[in-house]
């Protein structure tokens, strides 16, 4: 999974990018007091641990696990997760 296309799925949760500090993107969120700092690898995959990180710090429930899919199914993981969290 791509910093990107995370940062695109967090947005839609409510998550703001707020600043960009590097190649990392600093996101927050009306209702939560921690902020998310997302390294952007450009089209590199991020780590399968560090997405589950994240996923935890922004509130939702689930896991990535480290397995070859299609973009489909990545994209069908995420939106599992994102409806978990609400």
């Amino acid at each position: 999974m791509t910093a990107s296309f995370l940062i695109s799925h967090l947005e839609k949760a409510g998550w703001q990018q707020v600043r960009q500090q590097g190649t990392h993107r600093i996101l927050s969120h009306s209702n939560h007091p921690n902020l998310l700092s997302i390294p952007d690898l450009g089209e590199q995959a991020l780590n399968p641990s560090l997405v589950n990180d994240i996923c935890r710090e922004a509130g939702l429930k689930g896991r990535v696990h480290k397995i070859q899919l299609s973009p489909k199914g990545i994209i069908t993981i995420v939106k599992n997760l994102l409806s978990l969290s609400q």
